[in-house]
């Protein structure tokens, strides 16, 4: 059941990647449309900037989930490389428990700031969009990340009760012979766990 949640959100999370890496290309596209108006018409386009404010944080958090789960993340492995077994298990359980309370409480304080601003219809100052459209991609990206969090915590206990088990979607602390190699499979376009 663990093996199927793991597969089954790793496509929401590669969805949300494919979301923010669209909205990094629509950026590029505006802003080459802005460079020309203004080198050849010398007008700006309107709202642009506008339309960078409320994309910035989207495209910020919406691949964030789809880079836990690969463990792109900075961690500080120092301690943890020197751990095994149970002990490993554990203490990987308790950072994953509090990144879990952590980015869950963010979620929430993010979700009403969405009700908030669908309330008071905020809107940005050139065009008036409406912000409460963009600040639900990031509470959507929260939400997404807090449960691959959940599924990370759930294999870390499993494993410190079985540390002999296979992990599923817990983190698995790499040699740097392991990490060079897969540097050079990702560099040749290879995907290790089969997401392309």
């Amino acid at each position: 059941m663990l093996n199927r949640a793991h597969h089954l959100w790793g496509r929401v999370e590669d969805a949300c990647a494919y979301v923010a890496a669209s909205l990094i290309a629509l950026a590029m596209c505006l802003t080459v449309a802005e460079v020309i108006s203004r080198r050849l018409f010398n007008a700006p386009l309107p709202g642009v900037i506008d339309m960078f404010d409320l994309g910035m944080a989207a495209i910020a958090f919406l691949g964030a989930s789809q880079c836990q789960r690969a463990g792109g993340h900075v961690r500080m492995e120092l301690v943890i490389r020197k751990l095994s077994g149970r002990t490993l298990w554990v203490t990987e359980s308790f950072t994953a428990f509090c990144a879990f309370g952590f980015i869950a409480a963010v979620a929430v304080a993010s979700a009403e700031g969405v009700a908030r601003a669908y309330r008071v219809e905020d809107s940005t100052m050139d065009l008036l969009l409406p912000v409460w459209p963009a600040k639900s991609l990031v509470t959507l990206a929260l939400f997404v990340l807090a449960v691959r969090l959940a599924l990370q915590l759930f294999d870390s206990l499993r494993l410190a009760v079985s540390p002999a088990k296979t992990p599923i979607a817990a983190l698995v602390v790499a040699s740097v012979a392991e990490l060079a190699k897969d540097e050079i499979a990702d560099a040749l376009g290879n995907d290790p766990e089969g997401y392309t």
